[in-house]
């Protein structure tokens, strides 16, 4: 358990393509043009590993183990639980697109942060940390 508790702001994909992160580092941001969690298909949920000051909202997201238990509020006010499947990491400039954001043929989540080396020219990870969960409940 990684004990996360904080507000999803909508977030939509920039013209490149890509998830941005959430505008502060203690909020999750949810792809407004997916699922809803606990909806047919893959909720994703995007957050921060960490800022100049330290760690962020998603920075112990890598220490999940497979059968972990994620519970999400839904707007309606009911709760989606899912069970962590496995986790990923993948380069930026190899992200599994269609493993992320593809249909499914049940209500998933995918949890996303940034991970690997850091570069600090650019001032960004090389990596993707994604975790894949299921719908348990």
């Amino acid at each position: 358990m990684i004990d996360v508790d904080a507000p999803v702001e909508p977030l939509t994909v920039d013209e490149n393509g890509v998830l941005p992160a959430p505008d502060t580092f203690d909020d999750t941001g949810w792809w407004r043009d997916g699922p809803e969690p606990g909806e047919r298909g893959p909720a994703v949920i995007a957050g921060h590993l960490d800022s100049y000051r330290g760690p962020a909202v998603f920075y112990h997201l890598r220490d999940l183990k497979r059968g972990d238990t994620i519970f999400v509020d839904r707007a309606d006010g009911t709760e989606a639980v899912f069970a962590t499947e496995r986790i990923e990491r993948h380069g930026k400039d190899d992200f599994p697109t269609d493993a992320v954001y593809g249909e499914t043929p049940d209500s998933q989540l995918r949890l996303i942060t940034c991970g690997g080396k850091f570069d600090k020219r650019h001032r960004t990870y090389l990596d993707n940390v994604i975790v894949y969960a299921v719908r348990i409940g």
